[in-house]
């Protein structure tokens, strides 16, 4: 995770060569992070995905699970730890059992985005 050079590449990949062996163009092409990694401790590198799945028309799956109510000046994950704008993601995802000590999580999404 976290390494850009061969994000780039499979996102050039996808976009340049389509499904493997038509060849036809992917309906649509997500990047799947996590806000933070949780073996490892590691945030994602969010600034730099948005830029490359703008650059590539893709879209963007943040999981929150470990980063929502824990950082971020009022918990609100590391789009607001990284100062990256909520609408430069296309979905974002999370559980209400870590920081919140409930049940249940979200997956949400716009319209365009799940259709």
């Amino acid at each position: 995770h976290n390494h850009m050079p061969a994000l780039e590449k499979e996102l050039k990949k996808a976009v340049e060569q389509g499904q493997p062996g038509s060849g036809e163009p992917w309906r649509k092409i997500f990047v799947v992070v996590e806000g933070i990694y949780s073996m490892e401790g590691d945030f994602c590198r969010l600034r730099e995905i948005v830029t490359l799945k703008n650059r590539y028309g893709a879209y963007l799956y943040l999981d929150e699970a470990h980063s929502i109510g824990a950082v971020g000046a009022t918990g609100r994950g590391v789009t607001e730890l990284l100062g990256v704008p909520t609408s430069e993601v296309d979905v974002m995802m999370g559980t209400f059992t870590k920081s919140f000590g409930s049940a249940g999580g979200y997956v949400a999404a716009s319209k365009s985005v799940i259709a």
